[in-house]
């Protein structure tokens, strides 16, 4: 799981837009993890600690979008170094939150914990690879020109991209990331697999966007995918077997 200050509250990995105001200023940005005590924001603009902010996400129960206050505990302008930590951003503390929205953070909070293996095979139309939790900057480039977004997730064979302009199905483009600890952009050529048009609703906790799928992709490539996908999975809690022993989830299953 994402690494962070400990604040005594689970946190689970819950990717999704969401809306930031601050002095009358509106801007996006990107959640990567909640509890019932607050979110981490990946922001490309970082806030100072203390500053209050009013944020709007969904959750991924088909519900009301959230409307929230917060103010900001910590702010991290450390660039990743493994699949676990955390992109640029800043934690928030909600200040002002709805009754009802706090039982739905606890519902999801709670759902995810029974998960014995969580986040993993999450369904995704067509997808047969595991796909983990991945968030950063990136740009794609296509008919429509380039258009900056954020990789949501990714697998050993693409990725899933918050970006506006959707590209169209089958569409190929061109989108380039960083990896963690890695100072060159991944730049890579791959094909719009699919489309979420309809937000968290229909696939768990991916917003408005697009799958990708690379093409053409080196040995060299796949182990540096296959390297970040063995690098998250390896940090979850082993899955007990019906023996009394246990196993980590098969990140290529």
């Amino acid at each position: 799981m994402y690494r962070q200050p400990r604040s005594g509250f689970t946190r689970i990995p819950c990717v999704q837009a969401c809306q930031v105001t601050s002095g009358g200023r509106a801007r996006a940005g990107m959640l990567c993890n909640l509890s019932v005590l607050g979110v981490y924001l990946h922001l490309e603009e970082l806030p100072e600690i203390g500053d209050s902010l009013a944020i709007e996400f969904a959750l991924p129960d088909g519900g009301e979008m959230v409307a929230a206050d917060t103010v900001v505990t910590w702010v991290n302008d450390t660039p990743p170094e493994s699949a676990d930590a955390l992109p640029p951003g800043c934690g928030l503390r909600f200040t002002a939150l709805a009754p009802g929205d706090v039982r739905r953070i606890a519902a999801l909070v709670a759902a995810f914990r029974e998960e014995p293996r969580p986040l993993l095979g999450r369904p995704e139309p067509s997808q047969e690879k595991l796909r983990v939790p991945f968030v950063a900057p990136c740009v794609v480039s296509g008919a429509a020109g380039p258009s900056r977004g954020s990789v949501c997730n990714l697998s050993t064979d693409g990725i899933f991209v918050a970006v506006d302009p959707i590209p169209a199905e089958g569409e190929a483009v061109i989108v380039a990331f960083r990896f963690p600890g890695q100072a060159e952009a991944f730049e890579r050529t791959a094909v719009v697999a699919w489309r979420n048009d309809d937000g968290p609703q229909r696939t768990f906790a991916l917003p408005l966007g697009c799958g990708l799928r690379f093409v053409n992709l080196s040995e060299g490539d796949r182990t540096l995918l296959a390297g970040l996908v063995d690098g998250y999975s390896g940090t979850l809690p082993a899955v007990p077997r019906l023996d009394g022993g246990a196993d980590r989830p098969d990140a290529h299953g």
